[in-house]
């Protein structure tokens, strides 16, 4: 029986008088029987779920809120905490605000200018309907209403900007108490992720005092080779086995990364995220993997020249073929560049590979 370290000579010996380039091993079937070499047919991975991306949690834009100080003052007194659930409408913090009690006296003062110059127009109607006055005076009058109007309006905004509801507002039109302590409110009902202020500080006016986020749904950031992408679909599966969560590809990026030769592709995550947190990093699975991707055992993975590689079945032998690591995985890897018709060496890749290069 011939050994397999004979066979390898021979191979050696044939193969150094090829040209390398051809990167091709001149092989008989009573060889490869000797070197223990066996093939298999490319098995298409595209029902197949490709496992194992990295991705990154991400909060999606119109969910996070950054709750300032509408204007200058102290922070008298903090209501919420991180990680603490709130309410839409729920106090937050209380800040003493001098310009506010200004903003509210400006607004009373307006409020009277407006009453006053509306009884003025008023009278001023009549007595030019009756021919008492001259249109002149009743224009005056009139001009000065929609000024005194516009700057009660003017005034209004102002405290609305600067945090009082339009319940707050009437009820300083009705009993006139003037304040300084402003009522820092949750805009929706979420999660506090950040505490910036302190009970006692001085802040300045759209200083950052709580971000509030709504942790449903969440994004996630997958980082997918190239290989993948010609099968992918907005719509297609999303999985991270670990925590059981789920959702689909919202979108996939038109832009490949040059360096590690990926795209972005965004999923919006529903099912079972609990467990997920903005900025975690984890390992996803999505369906729908490319026709142009291919499950190999990593028994017939080699590297020539530094470069993932497989040796593919010819008429007169095998060829090395380099190929795209889509992504390893503990018995199989997916794999592109490869044709659907290519049988590939899956055991005795050794001496195949020792074979080429003219050693055992």
């Amino acid at each position: 029986m011939i050994s397999k370290s004979l066979v390898l000579l021979a191979l050696a010996s044939l193969c150094a008088g090829q040209a390398q380039a051809a990167e091709e091993v001149r092989i008989s079937p009573a060889q490869e029987q000797a070197l223990g070499v066996q093939t298999a047919r490319l098995s298409p991975a595209k029902s197949a779920q490709t496992m194992g991306l990295p991705a990154r949690v991400v909060l999606p834009n119109n969910q996070l809120y950054i709750v300032s100080a509408p204007l200058a003052g102290f922070l008298e007194k903090m209501e919420a905490s991180v990680n603490q659930h709130v309410k839409k409408g729920q106090i937050l913090a209380l800040l003493q605000s001098p310009p506010l009690a200004e903003a509210e006296r400006a607004y009373l003062q307006a409020q009277t200018q407006f009453q006053l110059s509306k009884e003025v127009m008023l009278r001023d109607r009549q007595l030019f309907d009756e021919g008492i006055i001259a249109q002149s005076r009743f224009s005056a009058s009139k001009s000065r209403y929609v000024e005194s109007e516009a700057a009660l309006s003017g005034q209004k905004q102002v405290l609305k900007l600067s945090g009082l509801s339009e319940g707050a507002i009437k009820n300083l039109l009705e009993k006139g108490n003037i304040g300084s302590t402003l009522e820092i409110r949750s805009p929706i009902d979420g999660v506090v992720l950040e505490q910036a202020g302190i009970a006692g500080q001085r802040v300045d006016a759209a200083a950052p005092i709580y971000q509030v986020a709504k942790l449903s749904p969440l994004w996630l950031d997958i980082e997918v080779p190239t290989a993948l992408l010609p099968g992918l679909k907005e719509g297609s599966s999303v999985s991270v086995p670990a925590s059981h969560s789920e959702g689909t590809v919202a979108s996939i990026g038109k832009s490949i990364n040059p360096t590690s030769q990926t795209a972005m592709v965004r999923a919006l995550m529903t099912g079972n995220i609990d467990s997920l947190r903005p900025g975690l990093k984890v390992e996803v699975r999505i369906s729908g993997a490319s026709e142009n991707v291919w499950q190999l055992p990593n028994s017939a993975l080699t590297r020539i020249d530094g470069k993932p590689a497989v040796f593919v079945k010819t008429r007169g032998g095998f060829r090395v073929k380099s190929i795209e690591l889509v992504n390893e995985g503990e018995k199989n890897s997916l794999v592109g560049g490869l044709d659907g018709g290519d049988a590939v060496a899956v055991h005795g890749v050794a001496a195949l590979k020792a074979a080429i290069s003219g050693n055992e």
